[in-house]
């Protein structure tokens, strides 16, 4: 199962308008959903696997989510989510060479209080990793995500991707490649977007215990609505470390930086902004296959649209199982 949850709450690039329906259209792209990949895969042994998890989190601070609102995203409005989360992979024995992978996920976000912001997410992937001989593999992908809330679809995204992997000395890995897709916003359509991305990462692990990562991404995002249009460029710098048998430590800061192509008509200025995060998330194995999972992220965001500019603080608690 790919590692993409274990950094959900580091970059939280989701967006939302003041009234209800604006809410959902502009609620996009959701928590995780950017930079995609940032993990390397951990070893496999078994050809399937089930997840599921539970959880609370409390965000001091949703007014940012309202991003392309004139509404004050530091105004410090606060609320509980509950998440519920499933999903399963598949490594078929007849293509592990292929190194063909199958997945789906399945999340619902329930904001408690302001619930217009709640909503689900349907995840389905495929990848492909063939062997080219000499430390060598292709990465080949495919994924497809539909978010809706109580009101139906909210949006669908679609990408693929094409790379290249390379395993060096020392355990290192080195993944790079373009992905290219489409981003259709059922509930605004100025926001359908044709997308494009550079992606580029490595990790390696040293005394046994630890194994750093490096992620670096560039994003086009052309945008049908010229309010919408943007280019970003992100990286994440982080480390896993298990320290026992029972206890792992997740610790990772990013930057990402997202410059708007055109003057916002809600501005008046060509926006700009650069957000700095930082995580740490352990956790503690339980046994059967379930832990307990505690994270705390820091948000800093800098704009040259100074209502746009925000700190925020969120904390979560839960379960996961992997079985």
């Amino acid at each position: 199962m790919r590692l993409l949850k274990v950094l959900s709450a580091v970059i939280l690039l989701t967006a939302a308008a003041a009234s209800a329906q604006d809410v959902r259209s502009e609620k996009y792209p959701r928590p995780g959903g950017e930079p995609s990949r940032l993990l390397p895969r951990p070893p496999e042994p078994k050809s399937w696997e089930v997840t599921a998890g539970v959880g609370m989190t409390s965000d001091a601070n949703i007014s940012h989510l309202l991003v392309n609102s004139p509404v004050n995203s530091d105004a410090k409005v606060k609320d509980n989510i509950r998440h519920l989360s499933a999903g399963f992979a598949f490594d078929p024995a007849f293509a592990k060479k292929a190194g063909l992978e199958l997945g789906y996920s399945y999340d619902d976000y329930a904001y408690r209080t302001h619930n217009s912001f709640s909503y689900h997410d349907h995840s389905v992937y495929a990848e492909l990793t063939p062997g080219l001989g000499a430390g060598w593999n292709l990465d080949l992908g495919w994924n497809l995500d539909v978010i809706g809330d109580k009101t139906g679809t909210i949006a669908e995204d679609g990408a693929a991707h094409a790379g290249l992997i390379w395993h060096g000395p020392g355990g290192l890995r080195l993944k790079g490649g373009y992905e290219r897709g489409r981003d259709n916003v059922r509930t605004n359509p100025l926001k359908d977007a044709d997308t494009g991305a550079a992606y580029l990462s490595a990790s390696r692990r040293f005394l046994r215990k630890h194994l750093a990562f490096l992620s670096l991404r560039a994003r086009t995002y052309a945008a049908d609505g010229p309010d919408y249009a943007y280019k970003s460029r992100s990286a994440v710098l982080g480390l896993i470390s298990r320290w026992s048998p029972r206890f792992k430590l997740v610790t990772a800061a990013a930057r990402i930086q997202k410059d708007y192509d055109n003057v916002d008509s809600r501005f008046l200025k060509k926006r700009s902004d650069a957000t700095y995060s930082v995580l740490v998330k352990p956790a503690v194995a339980l046994g059967y296959g379930v832990s307990a999972v505690g994270s705390f992220t820091y948000l800093d965001n800098h704009s040259n649209v100074s209502l746009k500019s925000y700190t925020d603080r969120i904390y979560s608690l839960g379960l996961e199982g992997r079985f």
